[in-house]
C-alpha cells in the first residue's frame, strides 16, 4: 500500500492544493490549460514514487506493467476524464454539481487503486498504513483545499453560493487546520481541551461577524477538520 498512498497524496496535491483558481479556469477554457493541469499529476507521482518506478506494479498471466507505464496510464485516464467532464459541462450543459465532482474523484481514485501492486503477502506484512507521512499528507489536503471545494459544491447546490473569495477561502482553511492540529496534542485530555477552546474561538468570530461564514460552511468545515484530526491522531500515535 506504500505506492497507493503516495499516488493518492500526489493526486490530491495536484487536484486540490496546486489547482489554483487560475489553473481551474484555464483548464476549462483551453486544451493547453487542461494538459498543464493533468501533467501536474505524473510530476507528483514521479517525485513521490521514485524508488518504486522501476518495479512491476501490475503482474498477471497476460502482461506486466512497471511503475513508469502505470503512471502514464493514470495520466492518460485522468486527462480523458477531465476532458470529458469539461466537454459535457459546456457542450451539453451538464450541471457542475456535487454529484459530478464526487463521481470525478471516484473515477480517479479507482484508477489509482487499479494500478498499484496488491500482493496478499505484501499487504499482510505492511498493513493498510505502512507509512504515516503520505496518509497524513492526504488528511492535510482534506482539511484545507479539498474541504473548501467540497463545501463549495454543497453550498452551491443547496443555496446557490458563489466560490469563496481569497480571504474567506484561506481564513477558513486556517481555522480548520488549527482545529485539526489541536487534535494532535500528545495528551488526549489536552487535545480535547484545545479543540474545544478553538471551536469556541471559531464560534465567537462567526457570531460577532468578525469572520463571515454561513452556518453550513462553518459546521461542515468544523466536522470535517475534527474528523480528519482524530484520524490523523490515530495514525500518528
Amino acid at each position: 500500500m506504500e505506492i497507493f498512498w503516495r499516488l493518492l497524496f500526489g493526486h490530491m496535491l495536484a487536484d486540490f492544493t496546486f489547482q489554483t483558481n487560475f489553473i481551474n479556469r484555464w483548464k476549462r477554457t483551453s486544451a493547453v490549460g487542461l494538459l498543464v493541469h493533468c501533467l501536474m499529476h505524473p510530476a507528483f507521482y514521479i517525485v513521490l514514487c521514485w524508488p518504486y518506478l522501476g518495479e512491476y506494479w501490475v503482474e498477471n498471466i497476460f502482461f506486466r506493467l512497471n511503475g513508469w507505464t502505470c503512471v502514464l496510464i493514470v495520466f492518460l485516464v485522468h486527462w480523458l476524464e477531465d476532458w470529458w467532464r469539461v466537454y459535457t459541462i459546456f457542450k451539453y450543459n451538464m450541471p457542475d454539481n456535487t454529484v459530478f465532482f464526487l463521481w470525478d474523484q471516484i473515477i480517479h481514485y479507482s484508477v489509482l487503486f487499479a494500478v498499484v501492486p496488491m500482493a496478499a503477502d505484501s499487504a499482510a506484512s505492511s498493513g493498510f498504513f505502512p507509512e504515516k507521512w503520505p496518509v497524513l499528507g492526504c488528511l492535510f489536503v482534506v482539511v484545507t483545499h479539498a474541504c473548501t471545494v467540497l463545501v463549495y459544491f454543497l453550498e452551491k447546490d443547496i443555496h446557490g453560493a458563489e466560490y469563496p473569495g481569497f480571504d474567506e477561502k484561506h481564513l477558513a482553511m486556517a481555522e480548520r487546520l488549527v482545529l485539526a492540529l489541536c487534535c494532535l496534542f500528545p495528551s488526549p485530555a489536552g487535545a480535547v481541551v484545545l479543540a474545544a477552546a478553538w471551536l469556541g474561538v471559531m464560534f465567537f468570530l462567526r457570531r460577532n461577524r468578525l469572520f463571515d461564514l454561513t452556518a453550513f460552511t462553518f459546521y461542515m468545515g468544523a466536522c470535517i477538520s475534527a474528523f480528519s484530526g482524530v484520524a490523523a491522531r490515530a495514525i500518528l500515535y
